[in-house]
């Protein structure tokens, strides 16, 4: 399929006020067909293949550590695909992360794709912002599955207002994040919420400093297939990164920039 036989993207989604209003409280909103089940199976086969073809660099599942088991991790897949270039840069994915986050315009930080593979492993609780150098920076992940995905397979569970406590410190997605904020989680007395089954083309939106996390993919047959695109503010300023993580980031997903600079490098477009 050539670019011109792809369906648009561009058209604005009418979102409810409410839906920000859960979002702003929470820390996390779910929007129902934000993408049409049309517009999701001619994206999927781009995004799909290019993952696919990375999958071959993981281990067997049997000899990969917790953060492996959890699924497929492929980046940036938006450089690689013309195809996928439009629906990472869609405007209509865009303009629901600033209406949530309430700014008037958001870039991309960048996208990846997470495959659960069947009998995957659980990915343990986390922040998504620990890993960024944009500290008091509005931050926002579109997180769509681009097929049906039951609860049962792994959609995400979030920690309701978690958001609150901000930055905990860098912590890897691991076995003792989980730990560590299952403990935040218990002590403040946040509801843990699932966003339940989902239509290919529903996505849910998280803040990025939202505590969430996701059960294993009970199938035996099918892979959780989901696309993410990470927002935040135009106008942000690139903090000074404390921990390798956040160094590694500022390095990959902000060329040739440092700490004081602008958070706008030719891979962070404004969408």
């Amino acid at each position: 399929m050539n670019n011109s036989n792809l369906p648009s993207l561009e058209s604005e989604y009418p979102l409810k006020p409410e839906s920000v209003d859960h979002y702003q409280q929470n820390g996390w909103a779910l929007i129902r067909g934000l993408a049409s089940p049309t517009e999701v199976d001619a994206y999927r086969q781009p995004i799909t293949t290019l993952t696919t073809e990375y999958a071959k660099n993981y281990k067997p599942m049997e000899e990969r550590d917790t953060y492996g088991k959890a699924f497929i991790q492929h980046m940036n897949l938006w450089l690689m695909d013309e195809q996928v270039r439009r629906f990472t840069l869609s405007k209509r994915f865009a303009g629901v992360a600033a209406k949530l986050m309430g700014v008037e315009r958001v870039r991309v930080y960048h996208d990846q794709a997470l495959y659960k593979e069947p009998q995957g492993g659980p990915t343990p609780w986390h922040q998504d912002q620990q890993y960024w150098p944009l500290d008091g920076v509005r931050c926002v992940t579109l997180w769509m599955p681009l097929v049906d995905a039951s609860k049962e397979m792994g959609t995400l569970n979030f920690a309701n207002g978690s958001q609150s406590l901000g930055y905990l410190g860098p912590m890897n997605i691991s076995d003792d994040s989980d730990t560590e904020l299952e403990n935040r989680i218990q002590t403040n007395g946040f509801e843990v919420v699932s966003a339940g089954d989902m239509t290919a083309g529903d996505a849910t939106f998280h803040n990025g400093w939202c505590i969430h996390g996701a059960p294993g993919n009970a199938s035996h047959t099918t892979t959780r297939e989901v696309m993410t695109i990470i927002y935040f503010e135009d106008g942000a300023v690139i903090s000074q990164p404390d921990s390798p993580q956040r160094e590694n980031d500022l390095a990959t997903w902000f060329p040739g920039l440092r700490a004081g600079d602008k958070a706008a490098s030719e891979i962070n477009p404004l969408v």
